[in-house]
């Protein structure tokens, strides 16, 4: 009997996954975010493809090993597109509209996995865990670099706490329907994160470099 020809793929960080396993990965993407990972048996995965329940062990050994490779895929993805933008483009204030704008799509486009990472995360072993968040730290780290090379004022831990708040701003879209079309959103979204990172706080007027109020004239008229 011939056997069936099964063609590989490079996966997120280049590691070979076969034709069959992407198929999985894609399909478990789906049913995790649409369900949530608890929800989801392998035979539910496994009969969108029109394969038998133990059929699936061939390919995972587990489903927690399929959500590990979701997961996987969608941070280090993610990873490798911005430090192209990183390498690729020279000016920091070009760079810094780039990885706005590739987030905002990354959001648009992985929602799903984004809230599956948000409410399923902790369902994975330890290691994986861990694995996962360096991984997202890094990514971070990419902005943290290119935000100081465009604002040399600020030090590490702030741009840091402003790169953080600037990628949750963006990723309000997976918490909420705006109603706006998707482009008018993105433009929204991106006038917010730039100038949150790139405008300075107008300094704050201390008490005693303000002018003393004349007579009454801190009350309310009437």
């Amino acid at each position: 009997m011939a056997r069936r020809q099964t063609t590989t793929t490079a996966g997120a960080g280049g590691r070979e996954r076969s034709s069959r396993q992407q198929e999985l990965v894609s399909v478990a993407a789906r049913l995790f975010s649409e369900r949530g990972f608890h929800a989801v048996a392998i035979n539910d995965i496994s009969g969108q493809l029109g394969l038998s329940g133990p059929a699936f062990y061939r390919h995972f050994p587990s489903k927690e090993a399929l959500l590990v490779a979701v997961l996987d895929e969608c941070i280090t993805t993610h990873l490798e597109d911005v430090r192209d933008i990183v390498t690729s483009v020279s000016d920091p204030a070009d760079t810094l509209l780039a990885i706005v704008a590739n987030h905002i799509d990354f959001v648009f486009d992985q929602t799903g996995n984004i809230v599956t990472w948000r409410t399923d995360f902790s369902s994975l072993p330890e290691a994986d865990r861990s694995r996962l968040r360096y991984l997202q730290r890094l990514y971070t780290e990419e902005w943290v670099r290119t935000l100081r090379r465009l604002r040399p004022d600020l030090d590490d831990d702030t741009a840091r706490a402003m790169c953080h708040a600037a990628i949750a701003l963006l990723q309000s879209p997976t918490e909420f329907t705006s109603g706006l079309p998707r482009e008018a959103h993105a433009a929204l979204l991106s006038r917010m994160a730039r100038g949150a990172l790139v405008t300075p706080p107008v300094p704050r007027v201390r008490d005693t470099d303000a002018p003393s109020p004349r007579p009454h004239e801190d009350r309310l008229p009437v």
